[in-house]
């Protein structure tokens, strides 16, 4: 998906307000409350109005959180420009090697959406791949060799099981993006396969997959 001007002014406002991981995690929130990814200016403005103004509601005060959605309200309309960031705000301190690409995420779902929010929340950091069927999961690893594979329970494909992760590298990780027993029973029938595998609850927000997404891509 190709990253619309929209999306890098809001990215930009949230990185200054909240740092890399927060504007990741309010605005895969946001999006993934709002629904569909928006295509028009006013789209934008009414995501912020909605989806994002709930995720930041969780994580500022009221009143902070009303004021940041000004900002990002009159930055998407042209009202106001970005503004700089503050001439201390080095961030050299951290000493975290990059990788030379961005991380590879599979997504196995039966639709792009999980994908194409990972991609609008943390940008040129990820590069997200989704697959919808069962039969192609292994020519998608073989060929795109991810270092995360998302499985997403909230929209399965059909015929899913462990062997869903095969040909993933040792050094791969399977997040089980689900809740209840048949994320639990999945996670651990890969890990009889010998597969590293983990459980993300949903119903416990989405902080712990972004957080693991940006920091295999950091």
């Amino acid at each position: 998906m190709a990253e619309v001007d929209e999306l890098k002014k809001l990215r930009a406002v949230l990185t200054q307000q909240l740092d890399d991981k927060g504007a990741a995690a309010a605005l895969f929130i946001g999006l993934d409350r709002h629904g569909d990814i928006p295509v028009t200016t006013e789209g934008w403005v009414q995501l912020v109005r909605s989806g994002l103004r709930e995720a930041l509601r969780e994580r500022l005060e009221p009143g902070e959180a009303e004021r940041l959605v000004r900002e990002l309200e009159d930055v998407l309309t042209g009202v106001t420009e970005i503004p700089p960031p503050p001439e201390d705000d080095v961030k050299a301190t951290r000493e975290l090697p990059r990788l030379d690409a961005p991380s590879k995420v599979l997504v196995v779902a039966g639709g792009s959406r999980l994908a194409r929010t990972l991609k609008a929340a943390l940008g040129s950091r990820v590069v997200p791949m989704a697959v919808g069927e069962a039969a192609r999961v292994a020519n998608f690893i073989a060929d795109f060799e991810p270092g995360v594979l998302v499985v997403d329970l909230a929209d399965p494909i059909a015929d899913l099981g462990a062997s869903v992760a095969d040909g993933l590298e040792d050094h791969g990780l399977v997040v089980i993006w689900g809740t209840g027993p048949k994320a639990k029973q999945l996670a651990a029938e890969l890990e009889q396969r010998g597969k590293r595998a983990t459980v993300f609850d949903r119903t416990e927000g989405v902080g712990p997959l972004v957080e693991l997404v940006h920091a295999a891509a950091s």
